[in-house]
């Protein structure tokens, strides 16, 4: 078997997990607004468990109202919630797979104008920047905290789950009495590493107390602040010491808090270093005999196999290549790794959650939808003609063959993916290269027939006719509407990601969206100077939010200048000439001039279709320029819809 550490069995206290792979708790907000579980929530978790994996944890619930950090948050706070906690325990019970409620306390991170923290140590959160004055927890405060926790641990227990995981990291409140650099506390609870790891323990007895060893307890170990004066790896192996004295049935390792996640290259990003908690798994795993989970960015089942076999940790605790594909221990067990949906940790997922709606998957559009009666067979078979190999062409085209249509896919260029080709050029978004190529792979292994450089003609329209024609032919750029001296090239973004041209000394990157941003950063970590000119008040508001903090932090570290709220008023042979905010007339030398201010949809042909083929259907960038994940959403449900 190529990957054999991959699935040996792993005993965590009586219970025989029949791989080393576990999910670990990721906020999907699929629960309802009030905190109870939803079907779709059952039915996601299950997904996962038919998908072969031997543990889940499911997301943070609250334990109590205090500590909710999101509108639809799971709760755990009373025994309201049992009967849709016990569903859901029983659903991932019954597809195959044991069944952990992770137990959460925001502390300062929670939902509110005045959340409660080990201190009150303000901080503005770098990525939603939003700035947070926390109240110090008195004594009934940190009580009250403590009985939460062991009676959500009761109700967790009643609910039928297998086990508790209690949530130590990722800069929540257990983790803000960790460290001392949120930790300012005089009495028992502060001062000291032992008294920064008294409410954890106490949480544990306390627990322990109530149910005894009837209910295994794992911990989420905040292992590294990744601060200068936060909690660090030294004080962690000491404090995961005593969490094996006390009784806890395995650690995962975590780092990080939210005002570290995106520092340097950040630790969730697409540009974000691969291997997760690995390194630092392994510190632990030496100080302790219970099993040792490491999480994080870990996208590929090769990568677990390595983690595992140099022993760095015992089991791993993936949460986003679970979200995006259930199915991934089936398929390495089976050895189709090509058939496994990558996660390219674009952060859309995390993104909605943190807005207020529930996760979906840029690269699977099914995610979410396991809830659905969706038919996987279309009663009348239709001869489906589909223009265009972009996501959106592409997604159409096969899930309408695997409806049992007869499909064929035309593009007029000799490669497939259209724009998603450009998409791995940009700065830290080598990860879409993975998309791309499982894409491809699908195609090849459909009964799509793919015909390469075939335009869509109104010839070829009326030697093919089709029952239906997808029109999902891209985008044009939109052309620059004020006087371009005469000789003078305005290029698009295609010029600086593929290289065609290399920047001159002074660039300006007309439109500052995130591709004008990107490009602004292509040009400046060359070290030329790279000028960004943008209408609105600020820049690539059209990205998540994670991914978008640390192309700004990016930008600012190469030094690029921002022209906002501006009007481009002419692009002479040297020069492009502006009115700034204050309606000054600004004029910047410019060597290279990229025209990133838009598009258009590249449609022209469909009035025509129209009039040709009874059912015609846009999607993708050819209906709205949008972006990769409208794109692929839109195909799967025009095949759906077919």
């Amino acid at each position: 078997m190529k990957f054999k550490h991959l699935f040996e069995p792993i005993n965590i206290e009586g219970f025989l997990l029949k791989n080393r792979i576990t999910m670990s708790a990721m906020p999907t907000g699929f629960s309802c607004t009030n905190g109870f579980v939803s079907k779709k929530m059952v039915s996601y978790y299950a997904k996962r468990a038919k998908g072969g994996v031997s543990l889940i944890v499911v997301e943070g619930a609250a334990v109590e109202d205090k500590g909710k950090i999101y509108l639809s948050q799971l709760m755990a706070s009373s025994e309201t919630y049992l009967s849709g906690l016990n569903e859901l325990a029983e659903g991932i019970t019954k597809s195959g797979a044991f069944a952990v409620l992770q137990l959460q306390h925001g502390g300062r991170l929670a939902m509110g104008s005045n959340p409660m923290s080990a201190s009150d140590v303000s901080f503005t959160c770098p990525c939603t920047r939003r700035d947070i004055v926390p109240t110090s927890m008195t004594g009934d405060d940190i009580n009250a905290t403590i009985t939460s926790f062991t009676n959500a641990a009761v109700l967790a227990k009643k609910a039928g789950f297998h086990m508790i995981e209690i949530n130590g990291g990722y800069g929540h409140l257990l983790s803000q009495f960790l460290s001392p650099r949120t930790n300012k506390r005089s009495d028992n609870y502060g001062g000291s590493l032992e008294g920064r790891m008294k409410l954890s323990l106490d949480i544990i007895e306390s627990i322990k107390g109530k149910l005894g060893d009837s209910l295994p307890i794992g911990y989420q170990l905040m292992a590294d602040e990744l601060l200068p004066d936060g909690f660090s790896i030294d004080d962690a192996k000491v404090f995961a010491k005593r969490l094996e004295d006390c009784g806890i049935a395995y650690i995962t390792v975590t780092s990080g808090t939210p005002e570290s996640f995106f520092n340097g290259d950040g630790l969730f990003a697409m540009r974000s270093p691969e291997g997760g908690t690995s390194q630092i798994s392994r510190d632990i795993k030496r100080e302790v005999t219970i099993p040792v989970f490491a999480t994080g960015k870990i996208t590929n089942v090769q990568m677990v196999e390595d983690i595992l076999a140099s022993e760095s940790a015992d089991a791993l605790a993936l949460d986003r290549p679970l979200f995006c594909d259930p199915d991934v221990p089936v398929k390495a067990r089976s050895e189709r790794i090509s058939d496994i949906i990558e996660c390219v940790s674009c952060a859309n997922c995390n993104d909605r959650v943190m807005k207020g709606m529930g996760a979906d998957c840029t690269v699977n559009p099914k995610v979410g939808r396991e809830s659905e009666e969706i038919g996987t067979g279309s009663s009348v078979k239709k001869k489906v003609l589909i223009a265009g190999s972009g996501p959106g062409g592409i997604m159409a085209a096969l899930t309408a063959s695997e409806r049992g249509h007869d499909v064929t896919l035309i593009e007029k260029g000799p490669k497939l993916g259209g724009h998603l080709k450009a998409a791995p050029k940009a700065p830290g978004k080598k990860s879409w290269i993975t998309f791309l190529d499982y894409l491809q792979n699908q195609l090849k292994e459909s009964n799509v027939d793919v015909r390469m450089e075939c335009g869509l003609t109104e010839e070829y329209l009326k030697d093919n006719l089709p029952d239906v024609l997808v029109i999902g032919t891209g985008v044009k750029l939109k052309k620059i509407t004020v006087p371009v001296s005469e000789g003078r090239e305005v290029d698009g973004p295609g010029v600086v990601l593929f290289g065609k041209k290399e920047p001159g000394e002074n660039n300006v990157v007309i439109g500052a969206g995130f591709i004008g941003s990107e490009i602004a950063e292509c040009i400046a970590e060359k070290g030329k100077k790279a000028t960004l000119v943008e209408k609105l008040p600020s820049l690539a508001q059209d990205m998540d939010l994670v991914n978008r903090t640390i192309l700004l932090r990016k930008l600012d570290e190469y030094g690029v200048q921002f022209c906002l709220n501006s009007k481009l008023v002419e692009i002479t042979k040297d020069e492009v000439i502006i009115e700034d905010s204050t309606g000054k007339r600004v004029e910047i030398k410019a060597d290279l001039v990229v025209n990133a201010s838009g598009f258009n949809p590249a449609n022209d042909f469909y009035p025509k279709a129209k009039d040709m083929v009874n059912e015609v259907h846009l999607i993708g960038d050819a209906k709205i320029p949008r972006n990769i994940h409208d794109a692929v959403h839109e195909g799967y449900q025009i095949g759906l819809n077919i």
